[in-house]
């Protein structure tokens, strides 16, 4: 998968996690009933297409691959069960919004560049990495309003309607958790309201070229 793979090596450019941690998946586009995932325990620099495994959505079987695929392929399964218009979900240890989830504290909207994502990121509380208990913790709490979430004392997942979006979102999530983590340190951040948050969607429709 060209797409997947694409967003793999930016998150090695990038260097937004480290070694091993995190994954991503993309569902197939052929095959809305499958998704591609990252292998487990594989580096992000050694991860290659061959290295990539097929999942079912319905059953999470392994259709394809040579290797185990990631641990947390229970949330990923979960959220493209529970949601036809998700196309990729990116998982990541990226360091502000980790250190964010180990204090059981949301992410809020001290810029407007959230409006893409949520009024706010929330915490999905603690439960252990790979087990139906997080993906069904995670499922509860992703929908079309809220496209991140932060897994506590573990990191960040994001969704969109293609992995590329997905990780958009990731990037954008980091960013505002650097911005906020570094307010606080100099006061305390004015945090915008829903209505200004409304505002700003409602401009976003309208950013960038059109036809």
């Amino acid at each position: 998968m060209d797409a997947l793979m694409a967003v793999i090596d930016q998150i090695q450019a990038d260097r937004i996690t480290f070694a091993a941690s995190g994954n991503v998946s993309v569902r197939d586009p052929q095959h809305p009933d499958r998704f591609w995932i990252t292998p487990s325990g594989v580096a992000w620099p050694h991860i290659t297409h061959d290295d990539l495994v097929v999942l079912s959505v319905e059953t999470g079987t392994v259709l394809d691959g040579r290797l185990r695929p990631s641990t947390e392929w229970r949330f990923h399964r979960t959220l493209y069960a529970r949601h036809d218009w998700i196309g990729g979900v990116v998982h990541l240890h990226s360091r502000y919004a980790t250190i964010f989830s180990t204090l059981g504290e949301p992410i809020r909207p001290v810029h407007y560049q959230m409006a893409r994502v949520a009024y706010e990121v929330p915490v999905v509380p603690y439960e252990t990495y790979g087990t139906s208990a997080l993906a069904e913790a995670v499922g509860t709490v992703i929908d079309k309003d809220c496209q991140a979430a932060l897994l506590a004392n573990h990191g960040l997942v994001a969704v969109g309607d293609t992995v590329a979006k997905a990780y958009q979102y990731a990037q954008e999530i980091e960013w505002m958790a650097d911005i906020y983590y570094h307010a606080r340190l100099l006061g305390t951040p004015r945090i915008l309201t829903v209505e200004e948050i409304e505002k700003v969607r409602a401009q976003f429709a309208q950013y960038g070229q059109t036809p």
